[in-house]
């Protein structure tokens, strides 16, 4: 091989060395971002800043940028010397990069006017369970989540005693089973609501303290109104800005909440909101299982293609239309309406419906509505030739209450497309229960499932199953009683809460193209979270408050989002 052909192989080594080193600093920044705002690690995130801007080479803007974090990070931890010589590397080795010199040079200002007092570590503030807390943990959760007994591999009675800032994952778990009365368990002695409410929100408060105190983003560190444009139509359309929105944004007025209030409201009543419904709720209600459901032919004939294809556009319809007119989030569970054509009419027993253009009706009685009403949704939580209370169940503990319930072990097998055992579903599956670990979980869902046993898994009304009738009473985990669809529905608005606090953590994940598993959001995002469920609750919870919300809070309008 000649001279003047080894040289050009060695600039492209050198080349792709260089992209590989960019591609690992930019890495190394982004699992920085993670850690900086990741409560108590800020050791971590500032070792991964200082490797990122050691690594960046020729990308200088992004070692100025990780410098700025890891002085940021220090400040944080009231180390203000370390973070003073960050700010000044800046200053000084990076002159072109003028936001990052801007930023440093405000910072160094700052600094320079604190006093010694405030450069304390923000971990002094709020750390430990609040005093009226303990004694009702005491009282209520040590037979459970102890020393002795760690249900759950839980010990809250011990961990109260030590900060919450090195136990936020744990807090944050109970403050969520609490939402849902979760706890304590079926039969045992429970709180009064006025306790549980009050203890809510004494954890909440402490918590959101409880975090690595954070400044407001400053204006290097927010997205551009461009940018906030870009990400907003890409959150609620999937599309590139229009010029409404581009206006607001070369304004320079987009990130004001009025304004992005006023766009949200728009943009839902456009029809590309459309995308929300094929985005967010086909991935979250899993809507696609509706078309992939194979009901036994030889037990429900008359299902075809054409009555699947109905059911899942009567669901999208219905989803739609709930973000355009901008309803009560919690309505999707409530409505008392519903879209039919003549296919999906008969199916539900409606009279005086014709054609194949679908429409508006409402339910003519309470046995159904919202989305638990709706055969496409029932239908994708059964089985071929039977109905699935257990995945119904579940279903609902965890998209409207927020808890995921727990797989069953592999000894267990299923139960059988047709059990041996006669009687209702109710009976089979009482005599399928004889695990008495399996049975203390069953009694948290299937309670919520059996609710819905007169719907067949065509979601088809019925009021026998084997020839047997069908019992649909059940309670709740609060001991709370109710009787069939009505019921359960009615009763679930009493834990509405805990869906406000869910549906916003799905979509809060979403707007931030989290990928991975539905919902992924950092603990320290919680107080974003709930900040958003207050605010939109002095507008009735209503969709565009929650989705302006988001579009309003950090997590979204940071410049750099956490992936």
């Amino acid at each position: 091989m000649t001279r003047w052909r080894v040289i050009p192989i060695a600039l492209l080594l050198v080349a792709s060395s260089a992209a590989v080193t960019a591609q690992r600093a930019a890495a190394l920044f982004e699992q920085g971002l993670v850690q900086e705002h990741a409560a108590g690690h800020l050791d971590e995130a500032i070792a991964l800043y200082l490797r990122a801007a050691q690594s960046a080479g020729t990308d200088r803007a992004l070692a100025a940028r990780a410098r700025i974090r890891a002085g940021d990070a220090y400040e944080k931890l009231g180390r203000s010397r370390e973070a003073t010589d960050q700010y000044v590397e800046v200053t000084r080795s990076y002159p072109e990069q003028r936001t990052a010199v801007a930023t440093a040079q405000a910072r160094l200002t700052a600094l320079r006017k604190r006093s010694p007092a405030v450069t304390k570590p923000a971990a002094s503030v709020a750390r430990d369970v609040p005093t009226v807390v303990t004694p009702v943990l005491e009282r209520y959760c040590s037979q459970c989540h102890s020393a002795a007994v760690r249900t759950g591999d839980l010990d809250v009675v011990g961990v109260s005693a030590r900060e919450v800032r090195g136990n936020t994952a744990l807090w944050e778990t109970v403050v969520r089973r609490l939402l849902a009365r979760r706890d304590p368990p079926p039969g045992a002695p429970r709180p009064d609501d006025a306790t549980y409410r009050s203890l809510i929100a004494r954890l909440q408060q402490t918590l959101d303290a409880a975090y690595i105190a954070r400044r407001p983003l400053t204006t290097p560190e927010r997205a551009t109104d461009t940018e906030l444009a870009t990400r907003l139509a890409a959150f609620l359309w999937k599309e590139p800005p229009d010029a409404p929105l581009l206006a607001d944004a070369g304004s320079g007025r987009l990130h004001e909440p009025a304004v992005l209030d006023r766009q949200v409201v728009r943009m839902l009543r456009d029809p590309k909101s459309m995308s929300l419904v094929n985005g967010f709720f086909t991935g979250w209600l899993r809507l696609d299982n509706v078309k992939n459901a194979r009901p036994d032919p030889t037990v429900y004939p008359q299902t075809d293609a054409e009555l699947q294809q109905a059911m899942e556009t009567e669901t999208r319809l219905f989803l739609a239309n709930q973000l355009q007119d901008d309803h009560d989030a919690v309505e999707i569970w409530t409505a008392d309406y519903t879209y039919v054509n003549d296919r999906l009419a008969r199916h539900y027993g409606l009279p005086g419906v014709g054609g194949k253009m679908f429409r508006r009706i409402a339910w003519p009685d309470p046995t159904r509505g919202g989305l638990l009403g709706q055969a496409g949704v029932l239908m994708a939580l059964s089985q071929s030739s039977r109905t699935s209370p257990t995945q119904r169940g579940r279903f609902v503990l965890g998209h409207f209450l927020g808890l995921e319930a727990p797989n069953p072990p592999a000894s267990v097998p299923p139960l059988p497309e047709r059990p041996p055992v006669q009687g209702a579903m109710r009976e089979r599956m009482q005599a399928h229960k004889v695990n008495p670990s399996c049975a203390s979980c069953h009694a948290i869902f299937d309670p919520l499932g059996f609710a819905l046993e007169n719907f067949d898994a065509t979601g088809a009304w019925r009021t026998t199953d084997n020839g047997f009738a069908i019992d649909a009473s059940g309670t709740f985990i609060d001991g709370t009683r109710f009787d069939g669809p009505a019921g359960l529905r009615a009763g679930l608005l009493k834990y509405r809460e805990a869906y406000y606090t869910n549906i916003t953590t799905q979509l809060l994940a979403y707007a931030l193209n989290r990928p991975g598993r539905a919902g992924r959001v950092y603990d320290y995002e919680m107080p974003s979270v709930r900040a958003i469920v207050r605010s939109a609750a002095a507008h009735d919870h209503r969709w565009s408050s929650i989705l302006a919300g988001i579009a309003a809070s950090e997590p979204f309008q940071m410049k750099s989002i956490i992936p």
